[in-house]
C-alpha cells in the first residue's frame, strides 16, 4: 500500500512539473488564480520563473561580444507587491562606439478577466532612459494594468563589447519558484568562480564542442574568398534551483543583498591561439597594477600644476605644523570640490576639470586631496574599497571596487580621509565606506590591505535632570554629547536645517515639547556636538491611585529588542563600536516617597564583545540612574547571536521595570 502511495505522489509531482510551461507568454489560469504563495504566505509577490542565458557570440568584423538574455515572470498578489511591476535595467554607456546595447522584448501584463486570460503589452513610449552619468544609463518601465493577482513578464537582452560577466544572483526580497541559468564560456577566457550566500546553488560544469567560421580573401577561389573553421571547446555552467526563499531583512545587516546566494565571475586571463597569455586579476598585485595603469587612475594622480598657488597659501597657514597642514588641505578640498554623488575608482571628468568646475566624483575629489598632500611632502596614497551596498571583494577583482579614499601612512598606522563627506574628519569616515577593509595602492606598485574599522567608538553621552510633577508631567534639562561617528551622523541627520526644523524633528522623535534649544560645535568638525535643551512632557508618568509609576530612563529607555528572530543567518553589523551613557537625576514631587526601585544590573557578552550596566540609587527626594552600554566589536559573529539576543532581552526587560512612588499619608 505504501509503495502504491509513493508512486501516486511521484506521478502527481511529475505531472505538475511536466505541465509547467515557462516559455514566454505561456501563462496558466492556475497561476493567475493563485491567491497566496503556498510556500510563503507572507509574500506580496513571487518570481515564478527566472531564466538567464549568458554566452559569447563571435563576429569576424567585431570579435567576441557578450550576450546576456534574461526572462522574468513575476506573480503579484496584492498592492504591497506592486513595486515589482517596475523594472530598472542598468547598462554601461561610456561612448557610442563602446557602449552596451539594451533591448526589451515581450513585456506584458496578464490578468484573469471573466475567466479569460487577457494581456496588456508595454508600449515603447512607456520605457524611459536615464543617463545616470558619463558611464552608465538605466532603462526604467512600469508594466500596464497592474491589479491584485496579475502576472508580469518580460525579456531583455544586453549586447556588450566587454568580457565581464555579471554575477548571477538567485535571491531577492521575495521568493523565487524556479531559477535557471546557462553560462557558456569559450576556452580562450578564464574566469575565477566563487559562490557566496547561505542558500545552496545547484550548479553543474561541463564542456561542449564549438567552432567559429572565418572568411578570408582568396584570389584562387572562384567566389573570391575562402572560409576556415576553427574548433574550440566551451565551458558550460548550468544552474537549476527551485523554491528559493526570500532574503529576510534583519536589523543591523551590512547590506542584505550581500548575503544573497550568488555566483561571482572575475576575468582572470585571456589566451588567444598563438599568443601569450594575458593576466588580469589572478593576484591582488595584478589587480592593483592594472588599476594603477588605467588612464583615469595613475596618470590623474600625477597631475599637480593646477593647484600650486592654492597649496602655497595652505602651507603658509599651517606654519610648518604637519598635522595642521593635513587638516588645512583636507578642509580646503572639501570646500573646493563638491561630490556629485557618483562613486568610482576612476576619475569622472579628470582632476583638472573637477578642480576648475568645483564638482567631481569620489576619485576626482580624493585624487586632488592625495596629489596636494604629496606635493606638500606628506606620503599619501589612494585606498580602493567597496561600499557597503556594493558587497565585499571575495577574490582578486577589479570590478569589485567602486570607491576610493586617501590614506596617509604613518608609523604602524594609516590615517583615513574622505573629502567627499562634508562633515567628516581624519579617521572619521561615512558609514557607506565602513566595509571591512580597503587596499592601499602605492606609486611603487606595492599594495596591502588596510582596516577600515573605526579606531574609536561612536559615542552618545546624555545627562538628564528632571522633576516629576504630581499631575504626571515632567520638566527638565537634557544635555547630549555626540562623539566621533555619532557626531557625524548627527550633522548628516540635520544637515543645514534651521533650528526650528531641528526642534520639530526632536519633538516628534522623543514626544516632548522643547522650550529652549542650543547646539554647540555643530560647525567645528573636530569637536563633539553638544546639544542642550529645556523641555517638558505631559503624561510622562502613570498615576494610579496614590502611586506614580515610571521607567528609570523615562523616554531614553530601550523598550524593544531589535533581535527577534529565533535563528539568524547573517552577522550583526553595528558599523562601528558603540558606546552610550545616560546619567539621569530625578526630583520626586513633594508629598511622595520612593516605594521601590529596580535592582541594579551588570551583564556582559562573551569574548569581551560588550557590557551593560544599570544602577539606581536614592538620596532624600532624588533618584539617580546610571546606564551604560558598550559594544566593542562593529561586526558581531552570527554563531554568538543567541547570546546577543538574550543580552538585549535582559537589557530591555530591565529598562521596562518601573520605579514606584507612593503618596505619604
Amino acid at each position: 500500500m505504501k509503495k502504491i502511495l509513493n508512486i501516486l505522489i511521484f506521478m502527481l509531482v511529475l505531472t505538475n512539473l511536466q505541465g509547467q510551461d515557462y516559455r514566454i507568454g505561456k501563462i496558466s489560469k492556475e497561476e493567475l488564480s493563485e491567491k497566496v504563495y503556498p510556500l510563503d504566505s507572507t509574500a506580496n509577490a513571487v518570481k515564478l520563473y527566472v531564466n538567464k542565458r549568458v554566452y559569447f557570440r563571435y563576429s569576424q568584423n567585431i570579435g567576441y561580444q557578450l550576450i546576456t538574455e534574461v526572462q522574468e515572470r513575476i506573480k503579484i498578489y496584492n498592492k504591497e507587491g506592486y513595486d515589482w511591476a517596475t523594472k530598472e535595467i542598468k547598462y554601461y554607456t561610456p561612448v557610442a562606439s563602446t557602449s552596451e546595447r539594451l533591448s526589451i522584448q515581450n513585456a506584458k501584463t496578464y490578468v484573469l478577466e471573466n475567466g479569460k486570460i487577457e494581456s496588456y503589452k508595454l508600449k515603447n513610449n512607456e520605457i524611459f532612459t536615464d543617463k545616470n552619468n558619463k558611464y552608465w544609463s538605466t532603462d526604467k518601465f512600469t508594466m500596464p494594468n497592474i491589479v491584485d493577482g496579475c502576472i508580469v513578464e518580460w525579456k531583455y537582452i544586453i549586447i556588450s563589447p566587454y568580457s565581464s560577466i555579471d554575477k548571477i544572483v538567485l535571491q531577492s526580497s521575495i521568493p523565487t519558484k524556479k531559477f535557471e541559468a546557462d553560462i557558456e564560456i569559450p576556452e580562450y577566457y578564464n574566469f575565477n568562480l566563487k559562490e557566496t550566500g547561505y542558500f545552496r546553488i545547484n550548479s553543474t560544469i561541463s564542456t561542449r564542442n564549438d567552432n567559429i567560421i572565418l572568411s578570408n580573401n582568396d584570389r584562387e577561389n572562384r567566389n573570391g574568398f575562402s572560409t576556415q573553421k576553427i574548433d574550440l571547446t566551451k565551458k558550460v555552467i548550468k544552474i537549476d534551483n527551485e523554491n528559493i526563499p526570500a532574503l529576510i531583512e534583519e536589523p543591523y545587516v551590512n547590506e542584505i543583498t550581500n548575503y544573497a546566494s550568488t555566483l561571482h565571475f572575475e576575468l582572470a586571463s585571456i589566451k588567444w591561439p598563438q599568443s601569450p597569455i594575458e593576466y588580469f586579476s589572478q593576484t591582488w598585485e595584478n589587480v592593483t597594477k592594472t588599476i594603477y595603469k588605467n588612464g583615469d587612475f595613475g596618470p590623474e594622480l600625477e597631475k599637480s600644476g593646477y593647484f600650486k598657488d592654492d597649496l602655497q597659501l595652505l602651507i603658509s597657514k599651517s606654519g610648518g605644523d604637519t598635522n595642521k597642514l593635513i587638516v588645512e588641505i583636507f578642509e580646503f578640498v572639501k570646500q573646493k570640490v563638491k561630490w556629485n554623488n557618483v562613486a568610482g575608482i576612476y576619475t569622472y571628468n579628470g582632476v583638472k576639470e573637477a578642480y576648475k568646475t568645483s564638482v567631481g566624483n569620489t576619485a576626482d575629489i580624493n585624487f586632488i586631496l592625495i596629489a596636494m598632500l604629496k606635493e606638500a611632502g606628506i606620503q599619501a596614497n589612494p585606498i580602493i574599497l567597496s561600499t557597503r551596498d556594493n558587497g565585499i571583494p571575495i577574490f582578486p577583482t577589479i570590478n569589485g571596487f567602486n570607491y576610493v579614499i586617501a590614506g596617509i601612512e604613518v608609523e604602524n598606522d594609516v590615517i583615513l580621509l574622505d573629502a567627499t563627506e562634508e562633515f567628516s574628519a581624519p579617521d572619521l569616515l561615512p558609514l557607506r565606506v565602513l566595509n571591512w577593509q580597503g587596499r592601499i595602492i602605492r606609486e611603487s606598485g606595492t599594495s596591502t590591505w588596510v582596516n577600515l574599522t573605526p579606531k574609536a567608538s561612536s559615542e552618545t553621552n546624555t545627562t538628564l535632570n528632571i522633576s516629576v510633577k504630581k499631575n504626571g508631567e515632567i520638566e527638565g534639562m537634557k544635555r547630549t554629547v555626540f562623539v566621533n561617528n555619532s557626531a557625524l551622523n548627527y550633522r548628516n541627520k540635520y544637515g543645514n536645517s534651521s533650528q526650528e526644523k531641528i526642534i520639530e524633528k526632536i519633538e516628534e522623535n522623543e514626544n516632548i515639547e522643547i522650550i529652549d534649544h542650543r547646539i554647540s560645535n555643530y560647525s567645528d568638525l573636530y569637536l563633539p556636538v553638544t546639544e542642550l535643551l529645556k523641555f517638558n512632557k505631559k503624561n510622562a508618568v502613570d498615576i494610579i491611585g496614590d502611586k506614580i509609576y515610571f521607567k528609570p530612563l523615562l523616554f531614553l529607555a530601550t523598550t524593544k529588542n531589535p533581535f527577534k528572530l529565533e535563528n539568524r543567518e547573517y552577522p550583526v553589523d553595528f558599523g562601528t563600536p558603540i558606546g552610550s551613557k545616560e546619567i539621569v537625576s530625578i526630583v520626586i514631587p513633594d508629598g511622595y516617597v520612593v516605594e521601590s526601585i529596580p535592582e541594579s544590573l551588570a551583564i556582559a557578552l562573551p569574548n569581551d564583545y560588550g557590557v551593560y550596566h544599570l544602577k539606581i540609587s536614592t538620596a532624600e527626594n532624588k533618584i539617580n540612574v546610571y546606564s551604560m552600554l558598550q559594544i566593542n566589536t562593529p561586526v558581531y559573529p552570527v554563531e554568538n547571536y543567541p547570546a546577543l539576543k538574550e543580552f538585549f532581552k535582559v537589557l530591555v526587560n530591565k529598562n521596562l521595570e518601573q520605579i514606584i512612588l507612593k503618596k505619604q499619608v
